[in-house]
């Protein structure tokens, strides 16, 4: 990968119709409750399978006891880690009643892709920000909570994120719906900035298809 990576301008547009986009919104969440040192974090997410889990990022749930999250439409609900992957930086959480319109995933992506990553404002929601994916990449890291470094299979994005994108879901309209290509999880201020990296969507699969989603999570302890 170059250094600094060079994913090309940032695009001005996503290219989602307004009702794909409502659709995309509607499914998307804030997550946020105080965690290591009792310091409040707060994250995006999204929703998926049953309706009631949200898919938000790895790094953000740790020293969470009580996730609350956040619905479009205003309402605030408890919420247990159900399932933790620190390689992938991912996380899903059960959020019993929230009811979401889950979002289809695929990382059937093409280099050239462009669509919004739909990260929560402190307006109260989400903002499309536009992205084009610039290839897939595999970026070398620690895993959350320590360790080894591993490999992370990602996306190598042109997009202006900010601190509190992580965990937003990045939505593209993929053979005419709107779909769930990946999950935010950092971005690369070399360079000048415009530079993005989301997990791909194949790993949020596996995620869901390997674990308990009925069961509380173990999680890493604060460091």
């Amino acid at each position: 990968m170059d250094d600094p990576p060079d994913p090309g301008p940032v695009p001005d547009g996503h290219g989602i119709s307004e009702a794909d986009m409502a659709a995309a919104v509607a499914s998307s969440v804030r997550v946020a409750a105080p965690a290591c040192r009792g310091i409040v974090r707060e994250g995006s997410g999204f929703g998926v399978g049953d309706g009631d889990l949200v898919v938000t990022i790895a790094h953000l749930v740790v020293g969470m006891e009580e996730p609350e999250v956040e619905l479009a439409d205003g309402r605030k609900l408890a919420a247990v880690t159900v399932a933790f992957d620190p390689d992938n930086d991912l996380a899903v959480l059960r959020v019993p009643g929230a009811g979401l319109r889950p979002l289809p995933l695929s990382e059937a992506a093409p280099d050239g892709t462009l669509g919004a990553l739909l990260a929560w404002e402190a307006e109260g929601m989400p903002d499309p920000t536009p992205f084009l994916i610039d290839r897939p990449v595999t970026v070398r890291t620690e895993p959350v909570g320590g360790g080894d470094r591993i490999e992370r299979p990602s996306w190598l994005l042109a997009a202006d994120t900010e601190v509190g994108d992580s965990g937003a879901a990045l939505v593209a309209e993929l053979d005419g719906r709107i779909t769930a290509v990946g999950v935010a999880w950092g971005a690369s201020r070399r360079g000048g900035g415009g530079v993005a990296y989301a997990t791909r969507a194949g790993a949020v699969k596996t995620l869901l298809d390997t674990s308990d989603l009925f069961q509380p999570a173990v999680l890493p302890e604060c460091g």
